[in-house]
């Protein structure tokens, strides 16, 4: 079966967008008093932000109907079985959302009004980090690189942001569990850069994992934003 794309209900969109930005904006612009470069940074970022999405909105259509052309498709294998598990499902739009964030976060650099040069290192390391993570993650679902391989490209990803990374290297321990390590707060070191980098492969490959069942994905996101 061939999938039929249906415009996104807009007003249910505007909805929860409402729902998850009334509490940030009452938080960051009545209950803490913020310098004026750092609200106007805030307001046109945002209004960059909503720009990109409604960008979104219309690419993936189009994006969509061109990856089917091409066979870059798959089936919902949460539906096999199923007449809807049938119908074929693109692949790859996930390069759509990528690169508009990319673009995106670009732009951020020139209106935060209080950036300094060692941000700007780390912030565009940061970038090419999200860069790397973009461009392995099409070419594994155009290759359809095996799992094994999949673990160690996060890894490759995940090198510019540490290499770039300058600041601390401790943590504090919590109360707790400070009487039993005998310090309040504990230096790792190179291992902590380790760490950093063994959680971007978990990071990575945790959401990646459920790619296959159909918005399970995606799912797992939303709860894990608004959680953070």
């Amino acid at each position: 079966g061939d999938l039929v794309l249906r415009p996104p209900n807009l007003r249910l969109v505007l909805a929860a967008m409402a729902l998850f930005l009334a509490p940030f904006s009452y938080l960051a612009f009545v209950h803490y008093p913020l310098a004026a470069d750092l609200r106007r940074s805030i307001l046109i970022c945002g209004a960059i932000s909503l720009g990109g999405f409604f960008v979104v909105l219309r690419l993936i259509p189009v994006a969509a109907r061109y990856l089917l052309r091409r066979g870059m498709f798959g089936k919902d294998i949460n539906k096999k079985g199923l007449p809807m598990g049938e119908i074929t499902v693109p692949e790859s739009l996930g390069i759509v959302v990528g690169i508009v964030y990319l673009v995106i976060a670009i732009l951020f650099q020139h209106f935060n009004f209080t950036a300094d040069s060692i941000w700007l290192v780390e912030y565009n390391a940061a970038l090419a980090s999200v860069c790397f993570m973009i461009l392995l993650g099409f070419i594994d679902d155009v290759l359809d690189i095996p799992w094994r391989v999949k673990l160690l490209l996060p890894t490759i990803a995940a090198l510019p942001l540490l290499m770039a990374y300058a600041g601390g290297t401790s943590i504090i321990i919590p109360k707790p569990l400070a009487s039993y390590v005998g310090v309040e707060v504990l230096e790792l070191g190179w291992m902590y850069k380790l760490f950093m980098l063994l959680l971007a492969v978990f990071c990575t490959n945790s959401i990646n994992i459920h790619a296959g069942l159909n918005g399970l994905e995606v799912g797992q996101t939303v709860v894990i934003s608004a959680a953070v």
